[in-house]
């Protein structure tokens, strides 16, 4: 017998035996233990000295360039946008979304900061259109204001005539606003857009605010949350769903989302980098046990397919293959 027809049996020996061990029924407890030991010589192992931070740095640039515009992207956001639109069966309240206490929480957070929304407004105040819109919006609404109490003062005698006055001059300036405001009032359009701001704020400010927040809350969180289906169509959603992932891969390609990357990927390392890859996993929550039990089922049934289908066999030949028809062993064969 050549060596080259002993080197083919014992391939087909190895191979066949292999087979036998990933398929028989002590498949579970051989991968589980194959991972066990994969896990531990990981515990041995930094995250930095497998990845070092640099070619991190290029991993995550390249996905934030290669992710958002693929296939693959705009097929789960074609999903997600039919699950949204779809929605589930049961009917949920807002309550079951969000909990009191977060939301009291949350609204003591934001309304603290109200110097952050002044100086915000202030910033948008500079724009001559956001200056315009403010002093209409003042203007129609003194207008409305006016309106609502002549018809009281209509019905008080002599009160009326008197009220009529003044409504006659609030309505050329009204008037004056709808056409072209910011050539009438000039400087008072930039008084009354900051007088506009201070009540925003003012009105943040006061404890009646988180009341009212608390108070809204309270009013609809037993209500079911009504479906998107029954207030959009399917493709406004889909169009919705296509601007958020065209906004999103314009951002992602852009420097200032390539640099924050590179910062958070910093961070990462920094915390991270000296400690096992699987440091992350238990500061997430997911014990080892858990890890091999998913792994375990998973690999289970990636085997079975694979066997199934003929993979298997083919898989483990063409990895064995180059080492039997080796010179070495060749050599120890003919012997």
């Amino acid at each position: 017998m050549t060596s080259a027809s002993r080197s083919e049996r014992l391939l087909d020996a190895q191979v066949a035996w292999f087979v036998g061990r990933l398929t028989g029924e002590e498949l579970p407890a051989l991968v589980e233990r194959d991972l066990a030991a994969l896990l531990d010589l990981e515990s041995r192992i930094t995250l930095a000295d497998l990845v070092d931070v640099d070619t991190a740095k290029a991993a995550v640039r390249a996905a934030l360039l290669t992710v958002p515009p693929s296939a693959g992207a705009s097929t789960i956001v074609t999903m997600v946008a039919d699950v949204a639109h779809d929605g589930p069966e049961a009917s949920y309240t807002l309550a079951d979304l969000v909990d009191r206490d977060d939301l009291e929480r949350l609204t003591d957070g934001a309304l603290a900061r109200t110097d952050l929304l002044a100086a915000l407004l202030d910033d948008l105040s500079a724009s001559p259109v956001v200056t315009t819109l403010a002093s209409r919006f003042v203007s129609r609404l003194v207008s409305e204001v006016l309106q609502s109490n002549k018809a009281v003062a209509d019905k008080i005698p002599g009160v009326g005539a008197l009220f009529a006055l003044g409504m006659g001059a609030a309505g050329v300036v009204a008037g004056a606003a709808d056409k072209q405001f910011e050539g009438v009032l000039g400087v008072g359009a930039a008084f009354a857009t900051r007088r506009l701001n201070k009540v925003v704020v003012d009105t943040l400010a006061d404890p009646a605010a988180r009341a009212a927040v608390l108070e809204v809350y309270d009013l609809y969180a037993d209500r079911p949350i009504p479906h998107l289906r029954d207030a959009a169509k399917r493709e406004d959603v889909h169009r919705a769903a296509g601007l958020l992932q065209d906004m999103a891969i314009s951002a992602a390609a852009g420097e200032p989302a390539q640099a924050l990357a590179d910062a958070v990927v910093d961070a990462f390392w920094g915390i991270y980098g000296e400690h096992p890859v699987s440091a992350f996993a238990i500061d997430l929550g997911i014990e080892r046990p858990v890890v091999l039990e998913h792994a375990t089922r998973i690999a289970a049934i990636a085997i079975g397919v694979a066997h199934g289908n003929g993979d298997l066999e083919r898989l483990l030949r063409e990895r064995l293959a180059p080492f039997y028809a080796s010179p070495e062993v060749a050599a120890i064969l003919g012997d």
